[in-house]
């Protein structure tokens, strides 16, 4: 609730002034509100009196035995009377506001006024405008185009739609129209003191009032009206209740006594306004102790340095609509007037607030692809810049490898380098002079050797004598050459063994003397 109400208030903030006209018979009061953002302060506050024409009296006792042209001329001459008072009034009241730039808001009294209570099919709530064109000259005793008039909306009961019809006569406010047009000000609302008083005392008792009423009078009747504080209602802050208006004389008899009653169950406040005479019956009990509207307190008013006079509410009420605070909208030119800003849920401000708001979330949600895209490229630059070390760091590991292949190798050889030494050592004892090795071969246990000798298959046998080779044979045949000499390819298997051969040792060692008988000593061995 309490973010509902925070956003219903920052949807009105916005930075505007308005003046507010009260325009009675003997008096013309104007006050000037501004707002900045969320305060609303008091700039200035005027009344001027109205001199009334001393042939008041004469015209009123006018009878009809006097010709109609002369009645006409006397009514004439004290409406002219009336228009040089009130233009004298507006003339003093111009320094005080800027014409051109302030809005201008009106409100009349209530007995100009005509309220009527309609009920209409729920069916007709989405074109009000025109079933009312049609309904009005049936509900009110003048032509459609003789009035100015609006609605206020009270909900629905059972199967109609609830709404008071207030209408006022075109020559009155035609005349104030044509008045303040002639100071180069275009008023941009004409309303009822009765809906002015409700926006003041909404305005005036916070957002969180209830349901209040408020009783008002003049000299001939009055009027009764009631009003719903709607907390975080986007619409409006008030949603207005009924209206009753009771000659002096019926206010707390018969019928008025039980709409009295069941209006004023569930009220929670009630305030009156006005020179209330005495009253009997019902009223006495409800209103003898009802505050009055001037006495409320309003805190959020600033530049208010002391109670305001009676005869001011119906004043502010009206500027406040110029600044967006009216809760209850009430507006006889709004049918002439096409742009209604008592009517816009949103301010200017609040369409630049919420054009900004959305250029910062679309650039939000775009924010991300583009912070990847920055820190991707961040880290390619950072790559490129240590890519040569990278660089020089796989060359070193690349050499490294290699060497540790190399290492690995010349470490299998001096592992095997015993094994190899024996072998070579065994076939230069054991091959006699006369063979000949062009090829030599020692891998994995496995002797192969090429060569030619005289007599090859003399060789086999000398091998396998050996303590150290085993399984001796030819890998291929062998030929014998023009030099008589014949090519061999023998291949035998190494014994492991280094005990059984150092064992057999001096056998071998006794009969290479028999075989090098046979061959000369210039041959020498090839391996």
């Amino acid at each position: 609730m309490a973010l509902a109400q925070s956003l219903q208030n920052l949807s009105r903030a916005d930075f505007l002034r308005s003046v507010g006209l009260y325009v009675m018979q003997d008096r013309l009061v104007m006050v000037r509100l501004r707002k900045s953002f969320l305060n609303v302060a008091l700039l200035d506050q005027q009344d001027r009196e109205l001199p009334q024409s001393d042939s008041r009296p004469a015209i009123a006792d006018i009878t009809g035995w006097v010709a109609e042209d002369v009645k006409e001329i006397a009514l004439k001459a004290d409406n002219d009377a009336r228009e040089r008072s009130l233009r004298q009034a507006m003339v003093s009241l111009l320094p005080h506001f800027n014409a051109g730039r302030d809005a201008v808001y009106v409100c009349i009294p209530q007995d100009q006024v005509m309220i009527q209570q309609l009920f209409l099919p729920l069916a007709a709530q989405d074109n009000i405008d025109q079933v009312l064109a049609y309904e009005i000259e049936r509900q009110l005793p003048f032509r459609r185009d003789e009035i100015y008039y609006d609605y206020l909306l009270t909900g629905k009961k059972g199967e109609k739609l609830g709404l008071y019809l207030v209408a006022v006569q075109k020559k009155l406010v035609d005349s104030l129209v044509s008045l303040l047009d002639s100071f180069g000000i275009k008023p941009a609302g004409v309303e009822p003191d009765v809906t002015a008083l409700l926006n003041y005392a909404l305005f005036a008792a916070g957002p969180n009032s209830g349901r209040m009423a408020l009783a008002t009078a003049n000299e001939q009747s009055w009027d009764l009206l009631g009003v719903e504080s709607k907390v975080g209602s986007w619409q409006g802050g008030g949603q207005f209740l009924f209206a009753h208006r009771f000659p002096h004389a019926e206010w707390a008899q018969g019928g008025s006594r039980e709409l009295l009653v069941q209006s004023l169950k569930g009220v929670d406040k009630c305030y009156r306004w006005g020179k209330l005479p005495g009253v009997t019956g019902l009223a006495a009990e409800t209103f003898a102790s009802a505050d009055e509207l001037g006495a409320l307190s309003v805190r959020h008013l600033n530049g208010l340095k002391s109670p305001l006079p009676e005869a001011v509410l119906p004043a502010v009420g009206a500027a406040l609509r110029g600044i967006r605070e009216a809760s209850v909208i009430g507006n006889f030119l709004r049918h002439e007037n096409a742009e209604l800003a008592g009517r816009k849920s949103l301010s200017m401000l609040n369409m630049v607030l919420g054009g900004l708001l959305a250029i910062a979330l679309i650039g939000w949600g775009l924010s991300y692809p583009i912070k990847d895209e920055m820190r991707l490229r961040q880290l390619q630059r950072e790559n490129q810049k240590i890519e040569p070390a990278i660089e020089a760091l796989r060359r070193e590991e690349n050499q490294l490898q290699q060497l540790s292949k190399e290492v690995g190798v010349l470490a299998d050889l001096q592992g095997r380098r015993g094994e190899v030494l024996r072998v070579l050592d065994e076939l230069s004892k054991v091959v006699p002079p006369n063979a000949h090795f062009s090829n030599l071969r020692y891998r994995g246990g496995i002797l192969e050797v090429q060569g030619n000798a005289e007599n090859a298959s003399s060789l086999i046998p000398l091998l396998e004598r050996s303590p150290v080779f085993e399984n001796v044979a030819f890998n291929a045949p062998s030929n014998r050459g023009r030099d008589n000499r014949e090519t061999f390819s023998l291949k035998a298997d190494v014994e492991k063994s280094n005990d059984a051969a150092k064992a057999a040792a001096p056998a071998v060692k006794a009969t290479p003397p028999a075989v090098t008988k046979e061959a000369p000593k210039e041959s020498k061995t090839k391996s």
